[in-house]
């Protein structure tokens, strides 16, 4: 038998960015993205946001991601 990686998955480091996701979100490496940058792209196309901080990146997912950089929302009536 032969094991072979699968690549890295990278989790949403919560809202603060000293906490955990209150989603437990992550983006999955699509098959052929094997490291952190290609995952991180693979997030990107799902509405992630990566920061930098002192010595490492946040990772935000669309719940955790600061509002002023959502997407609009439609106006309710």
């Amino acid at each position: 038998m032969t094991a072979r990686p699968i690549g890295v998955e990278i989790s949403c480091d919560g809202p603060t960015g000293r906490d955990d996701c209150p989603d437990s979100a992550a983006v999955h490496a699509l098959f052929a993205s094997v490291t952190a940058q290609q995952v991180r792209a693979d997030g990107r196309a799902d509405g992630w946001i990566t920061r930098r901080a002192p010595g490492r990146l946040l990772d935000l997912c669309p719940n955790c991601r600061p509002a002023r950089t959502r997407a609009p929302e439609e106006p309710t009536r």
